[in-house]
């Protein structure tokens, strides 16, 4: 898992190097709070997702680009099944391209975001006195719709719905994050 996050931080910032003289390249660092909307889920889990981002301005209004965030500690959930307490711990990571249309002049610009997205992950479930599970989550290709504000200074906060259909039932979620530009 480790190793999968270091090779793509690797070969974004290898990317960046590689374009940085143009002025039409953006790089960014996110951070915020996502929760759960899973479906048929009683209750809903947060985490803080830390990911980073690469586009191209390729008109002065639309940026394309590449992303890839990770839940940090996953999404947990505990529930207590006969007296004993369960913990379920789901990490989707997500890695995948977008199209930002930013909106109007100023110092503070609204844009729309949307994009598709490769999630995968994996699951953990913990109880007291029995052996703990692991496994990975079936990968799925997905969805994201959102907005949000974009500084002068290129700081931006957004907010973003992913909607992730598998096999045996929606891991939705949604998050509020604020990016921090290394290149705008």
């Amino acid at each position: 898992m480790k190793t999968r996050i270091g090779l793509v931080l690797g070969m974004v910032l290898v990317l960046a190097t590689a374009v940085s003289a143009q002025n039409n390249l953006t790089l960014s660092l996110h951070a915020g709070y996502s929760m759960t909307a899973f479906e048929d889920q009683g209750s809903a889990a947060g985490t803080i997702p830390l990911g980073v981002s690469v586009g191209f301005k390729a008109t002065p209004e639309l940026a394309v680009g590449g992303e890839f965030i990770y839940p940090l500690g996953g999404y947990k959930f505990e529930s207590t099944e006969f007296d004993v307490k369960v913990t379920s711990t789901f990490n989707q990571m997500m890695a995948g391209a977008f199209g930002k249309y930013s909106l109007g002049s100023g110092s503070a610009k609204p844009f729309l975001k949307a994009g598709v997205g490769y999630y995968m992950g994996d699951a953990k479930i913990e109880a007291k006195g029995f052996p703990t599970e692991t496994g990975k989550i079936k990968a799925a290709v997905g969805f994201n719709v959102g907005g949000g504000i974009q500084l002068e200074s290129g700081m931006s906060i957004g907010f973003s719905y992913n909607i992730v259909k598998r096999e045996d039932m929606g891991m939705n979620t949604w998050g509020v994050l604020v990016g921090y530009p290394l290149i705008k």
